[in-house]
């Protein structure tokens, strides 16, 4: 199954005929996703062998240390090892597929609420930042210094030009069993964050904002400590609980130098409500790696629950946050696939303004100005239909017979609910929930998933001019 990049989106209000169909339309989807994903369990991976592990990431730049040890110098430089590493980011984009680091792309759903920026990374919080790390939640980075079973440090270090400091994390992991399904950790930091890497690729903002002034994420800094448990099975199933203490500071933008971009295209770094923030989080992944469960069909699911409204925690913020993700890539048939992701999510309780819903921009709604639309719950959803040719060999470079044509449908909603705040119930918000209100962006795209070029239109005013997007990432 192959991921792609652009999407483009457009809105129109519809009519009463219409929005009757789009309810049956996504009702019918869904009893379809969990129709087949009945069967998925006891289907064979046609992609995995025997003896692979799904779990086993291989990024070319924060792979294990014992690597770089262990195997001669010229064994990173030899062709087959180029190829593999081009052809993993020709596939899934410049940061999805786990080329240069796992980071949250590629690892446990809890990795995301810990401090997450690239090693190597450049935003107009931070502007050039230039550190050493070692992934945390990593299965197979074990035996690293300390000589013990089953032990492994991690953590990173570096210096923010542009903020002129330094940050940090430190941890220490230990994963048990022969099978490798079982760890618990402990990490302390102080060092920017983001909420918004599922928007957008760390390393494609980076370059974006470098080269051309867009930084399409927002930061803020984070200064305390986590301890988490991680369980996985064999192959489909990966969760796990983290107890997380953090102090949130507020940062400014300290650059807007780039070199072909203008100053005006960097927006300030908003502000964010400080304070100390203590919270259980709960996830779990279904699927994460996106193994072909059937001959023409897959999907994958995630949730998580950030629990901060729980009687002995010391926070500045009671709130309770819930977020569910479906992903749905189906063959329709050589060349042509059908790809359809589902997000959700709902707040309880006074939460601050950096974990409110936000909808709009890149890797949401593409014609709709960023994170527009605002609210304490939130609906997304994005479908995309790509046409192409098969590809014969997956050991090729890039060439044109990876591009692929593609058509997309992007749809919104958020509300701001009275309710959720004084509710302990996620779902006691959406009573408000009505098809008309949802939102609309349509598009089409060229490219392959390293790079695509992108127009989209929103549906309530075709005569306006569409958004481009240059992306080096998949929507999803």
């Amino acid at each position: 199954m192959r991921n792609t990049i652009k999407n483009y989106s457009y809105s129109f209000e519809c009519s009463n005929k219409k929005m009757k169909l789009m309810k049956l339309f996504y009702i019918a989807f869904f009893i379809c996703g969990l129709t087949l994903a009945g069967y998925a369990q006891n289907s064979q991976d046609s992609t995995q062998t025997a003896n692979a592990d799904p779990f086993k990431n291989d990024p070319f730049f924060s792979r294990p240390v014992s690597d770089f040890l262990h195997k001669p110098p010229q064994d990173w430089v030899e062709e087959k090892n180029v190829r593999h590493h081009v052809n993993q980011i020709n596939d899934s984009g410049i940061d999805y597929g786990g080329g240069f680091e796992s980071g949250p792309y590629n690892s446990s759903i809890l990795y995301g609420v810990y401090p997450s920026l690239p090693m190597i990374h450049y935003n107009r919080v931070d502007g050039l930042f230039l550190g050493l790390k070692k992934e945390r939640m990593q299965w197979y980075n074990n035996d690293w210094i300390l000589g013990i079973k089953g032990i492994q440090p991690h953590g990173f270090i570096g210096y923010a030009t542009a903020l002129k400091n330094w940050q940090y994390a430190i941890g220490l992991e230990k994963v048990f069993g022969r099978r490798r399904y079982m760890m618990v950790g402990w990490e302390y930091h102080d060092a920017t964050s983001t909420d918004d890497y599922w928007r957008a690729g760390m390393t494609e903002t980076s370059l974006t904002a470098l080269f051309a002034g867009y930084d399409f994420l927002d930061y803020y800094n984070t200064r305390g400590y986590g301890v988490y448990l991680n369980l996985r099975s064999a192959k489909y199933f990966e969760g796990g609980i983290s107890y997380n203490s953090d102090e949130y500071t507020s940062l400014d933008r300290h650059t807007t130098y780039s070199f072909f971009g203008k100053k005006s295209t960097y927006r300030p770094n908003p502000l964010i409500d400080e304070g100390k923030i203590q919270s259980l989080y709960i996830g779990g992944s279904f699927n994460p790696k996106k193994l072909v469960l059937l001959p023409h069909f897959t999907f994958n699911a995630r949730g998580l629950a950030e629990l901060g409204n729980i009687d002995g925690l010391d926070t500045d913020f009671a709130f309770n946050r819930y977020m569910a993700e479906t992903q749905y890539f189906i063959s329709l048939e050589p060349g042509t696939m059908l790809k359809i992701r589902l997000r959700g999510g709902s707040i309880t309780g006074n939460a601050p303004v950096q974990r409110r819903f936000e909808l709009g921009g890149i890797g949401t709604m593409r014609t709709t100005p960023y994170k527009f639309y605002t609210g304490n719950e939130m609906l997304l959803s994005n479908i995309e239909m790509h046409f192409g040719t098969e590809r014969q060999n997956d050991s090729d470079w890039i060439d044109f017979d990876d591009f692929t044509f593609s058509v997309f449908l992007d749809s919104g909603w958020t509300y701001d609910s009275d309710k959720l705040r004084n509710s302990n119930d996620p779902f006691s918000g959406f009573s408000a929930f009505d098809f008309k209100d949802v939102e609309h962006d349509i598009g089409m795209g060229i490219g392959s998933s390293f790079i695509r070029l992108e127009l989209a239109w929103h549906l309530n005013n075709l005569d306006q001019k569409p958004a481009l997007w240059i992306r080096l990432n998949p929507t999803f």
